[in-house]
């Protein structure tokens, strides 16, 4: 079995379908908010648009504010395109909604669907942000500037190279969105060298 067939293997063992019934709804009724009582607007629009304020550890806050102000600068300028932020959603748990679009940004590339690759790989590459802070989910030894140094580089090779494939995609540079593609990969690795997330919640969000 080729490299190819086996990819299409295991992409078709790990793929389900989900059917979703919708009843009609009087324009009249209003839709019931969810546990959390936070109501969104429509099943398109399924994050805030603000973070949620939290609570954090003494510890986490001390270790934040070592951060020199020039890094502290940079990460939000890094950040500033996500702008869709979870209730609800830990770390871990955004990581594998951005596996699950890179794996569709993969089998759109495989079939050369440019429209279907550039799709999941702009999601990607503005995924969801998590509950707290991202860096509420890095260990407490590792928030300080020599161990987040790395990041603007990795962003640049994941979340801009996810833009990158998207171009190329649409342009129907399928072998130039395929090699960046595998750039993007390798800048996963890498982060995943450095970081690891947890399951569950931040130990550092105590509201």
């Amino acid at each position: 079995m080729s490299m190819k067939q086996k990819f299409v293997a295991a992409l078709s063992a790990v793929a389900f379908i989900s059917v979703t019934a919708v009843g009609s709804v009087g324009a009249a009724e209003e839709a019931k908010a969810p546990a959390n009582g936070y109501k969104y607007p429509s099943i398109e629009k399924t994050s805030a648009d603000a973070p949620k304020q939290h609570k954090m550890s003494p510890e986490f806050q001390a270790q934040v504010k070592k951060l020199p102000p020039e890094f502290i600068q940079q990460f939000k300028k890094m950040t500033a395109k996500h702008t869709r932020y979870s209730e609800d959603a830990t770390a871990r748990q955004v990581m594998m909604e951005l596996l699950s679009d890179v794996q569709c940004v993969t089998a759109g590339l495989m079939v050369e669907n440019g429209e279907m690759a550039a799709d999941c790989a702009v999601r990607a590459s503005r995924h969801r942000w998590p509950k707290g802070h991202l860096l509420a989910y890095v260990k407490l030894e590792q928030i300080n500037a020599d161990s987040l140094a790395a990041l603007p580089k990795i962003n640049g090779t994941v979340e801009g190279g996810l833009e990158r494939v998207a171009e190329m995609a649409l342009a129907k540079n399928f072998p130039g969105a395929g090699a960046e593609m595998g750039k993007v990969l390798e800048g996963c690795s890498n982060c995943h060298n450095l970081f690891r997330f947890g399951k569950g919640d931040s130990p550092y969000i105590v509201d």
